[in-house]
């Protein structure tokens, strides 16, 4: 079996769909029967090759698919024109990169939405070589990825891989076929081998109990609210260090009410200082409003961590509160009061951060993910 994995993200590249690209691929490549290739829309050459399990090859030039996507998004975003946006990408697209795309392959799984615009094409070519398109949207409800440009596209694909039932719900309200909608969840993506006592010694941490927070730097994820909620853990914890990692603006004026000592920013870290933070820390927090699944908690857990989710409902479905880890909302004194229960609380953290391990390794591993994605793919095929 030969699969294709298309996306605008290229799967050696920084971020969440990236990762399950690559672990996708690598996962496939353990049935001696798969290999396949990545496709997208610009081939990264200063990435080294040997992170990716695959070829890749290009769709078309960046360039060309900022003008089209600029095209695309005056046209789509007016819901009358969808139609004629959908017709208008099959003339804008017939290139041989097109074509060659799914010569010899058997599925044609795509990682993004409809706004991506690449979607559309792929479909087409797919439909014509008579193999199963299936899409992993990474939807975030009410967010991104549930337009009617995107529905459209979803409504075409054999299948559409959902990362929680709260989106697979979500996907079929808006007019998605429910036969069509697969839940699949995802596994650790991060590195094994976290070494805590290395990176505490490198912070100066010694044995303050610590939290931490890797995500974007902005509302949706809960950052500020966080920076604001951190005084107030202090008052009653006060040897508590708050470990920052991720892209985005550092919000200096909320950072400078807290004490140096309380703070380490990692900034973006590198794969293993990131699996190195999540061994050294007590807790996990990412009191997020938005997500389409929670890749940071079940890594979090895969350290036997327990983690604050925000509010985001497919968190909430995933984090049960009080078994692996605390419910918050992005209030600073609830979730301030949430974070205590754990960083005060040896045993009870110990006991949630065990029980989201357990989880981790019975629901969320890779066996199980490239499991659903095989039988998604053969049922296809067979209809």
């Amino acid at each position: 079996m030969k699969v294709a994995i298309a996306s605008c993200i290229h799967p050696a590249s920084v971020g969440g769909l990236a990762a399950y690209q690559r672990e996708l691929a690598a996962g496939l490549q353990t049935f001696r029967s798969v290999n396949g290739h990545f496709l997208s829309v610009q081939h990264v050459s200063d990435k080294p090759a040997e992170n990716l399990s695959w070829p890749t090859a290009e769709l078309m030039p960046r360039a060309d698919w900022k003008r089209q996507h600029g095209l695309m998004t005056r046209i789509a975003s007016r819901k009358p024109l969808v139609r004629f946006a959908d017709k208008l990408s099959r003339v804008m697209n017939n290139r041989p990169s097109w074509k060659s795309a799914v010569t010899g392959v058997d599925a044609l799984h795509f990682v993004g939405t409809g706004w991506d615009i690449i979607g559309y094409p792929l479909w087409r070519e797919a439909r014509r070589a008579g193999v199963p398109f299936t899409i992993w949207p990474a939807v975030h409800p009410q967010a991104w990825g549930d337009d009617a440009f995107d529905v459209r596209l979803y409504q075409k694909a054999d299948a559409i891989f959902c990362q929680s039932d709260h989106e697979r719900d979500h996907l079929a309200a808006r007019g998605v076929p429910v036969e069509k909608l697969v839940r699949c969840g995802l596994p650790p993506m991060c590195h094994t081998t976290g070494n805590g006592p290395v990176l505490r010694q490198k912070l100066e941490l010694g044995e303050r109990p610590s939290a931490l927070f890797l995500g974007r730097r902005d509302k949706g994820k809960g950052y500020p609210a966080l920076l604001e909620a951190w005084p107030l853990v202090l008052e009653k914890c006060p040897d508590a260090v708050l470990m920052l990692a991720g892209p985005g603006s550092a919000d200096e004026a909320r950072l400078a009410k807290i004490p140096a000592q309380s703070i380490r920013d990692l900034g973006c870290p590198p794969e293993q200082e990131k699996a190195d933070a999540y061994a050294a820390c007590d807790v996990f927090c990412l009191p997020s409003a938005h997500e389409s699944f929670g890749i940071v908690y079940v890594e979090a857990w895969s350290y036997g961590k327990p983690v604050v989710c925000g509010t985001a409902p497919a968190s909430r479905e995933l984090v049960e509160n009080e078994v692996t880890g605390v419910w918050a909302d992005q209030q600073p004194q609830q979730l301030a009061a949430s974070l205590l229960r754990l960083l005060t609380n040896r045993a009870h953290r110990e006991a949630l951060g065990a029980a989201g391990l357990r989880t981790q390794l019975q629901h969320y591993t890779a066996e199980s993910m490239v499991g659903c994605h095989m039988k998604a793919w053969k049922g296809a095929s067979a209809n």
